[in-house]
């Protein structure tokens, strides 16, 4: 394999550009996995069957060991799209009809289901599972070990930590599932450690839920919610932070990056 110095793909620390076979390869020293650098524009390589149905952004980054597109047996019927500057790492899998925007970043053993819908600059980190027919807007954060499930929305700037649960189906029993519908999670919420939100309930913008609570009902805007079930505690104005988060502060717009 050789060095490529002048091939205009962005590189951070200590990467190098590598080619093979007709592919292109990023390599890092703290990476222990093989990643595919895709092309944007050209044709794809035929000998690389994981790429074969899916359009994917120039400066992704993609461990060998990921599915794109259907599964084995399954007849691939819409391609999956990932755009610019990502990092899919591996043992993740992400189905046909997946439409992701620019720079997401997963952890290992992420799942996103069929024709999920994923804006740009977010994050999934490792073991979560995001069913079909999701939307996640811009800038979502998706931590270890949580399970979105289908047909749920989650809007910008939502952060959804650890172990969270978002469940769709208010009759599990049911032979026809004919009522599936996932939560809604507004513009810049954030949910707690092992949240549990259950079907069809809205958690208003810049809402926060305590950890452990179970959300049985709508959650309005800029309230502090927790328990079992979650009831109203606070305003978001009064929440306080002992380190750097100033009274009121949680309200203030994000800094621009």
């Amino acid at each position: 394999m050789r060095k490529i110095d002048d091939a205009g793909f962005p590189l951070k620390g200590h990467e190098r550009l590598l080619t093979a076979d007709g592919l292109v390869r990023r390599s890092h020293r703290d990476d222990d996995v093989t990643a595919v650098l895709a092309k944007a524009a050209g044709p794809k390589n035929r000998h690389d069957e994981a790429l074969e149905n899916a359009h994917i952004g120039q400066g992704t980054l993609i461990d060998e060991d990921v599915r794109l597109g259907a599964e084995p047996g399954r007849a691939q019927t819409r391609p999956t799209e990932i755009g610019m500057n990502g990092r899919i790492r591996g043992g993740s899998a992400i189905d046909q009809g997946v439409r992701i925007g620019d720079r997401l970043e997963t952890g290992r053993n992420v799942f996103i289901g069929e024709n999920t819908v994923i804006g740009d600059d977010c994050r999934i980190w490792n073991n979560s599972v995001i069913e079909g027919g999701c939307v996640l807007g811009d800038r979502v954060r998706i931590e270890a070990n949580c399970y979105i499930a289908q047909f749920t929305t989650i809007g910008d700037d939502v952060t959804i930590a650890p172990g969270v649960c978002l469940a769709n189906d208010p009759h599990p029993g049911s032979a026809t599932h004919a009522c599936l519908r996932g939560p809604t999670i507004e513009r810049g919420a954030q949910l707690g450690m092992n949240v549990t939100v259950l079907p069809f309930v809205t958690i208003g913008e810049r809402s926060l839920v305590e950890a452990g609570s179970v959300v049985t009902r709508e959650v309005p805007a800029e309230l502090v919610v927790g328990g079992n079930p979650a009831r109203a505690l606070m305003s978001v104005s009064e929440v306080a932070c002992p380190l750097d988060l100033e009274q009121g502060g949680y309200l203030r717009a994000p800094r621009p990056a």
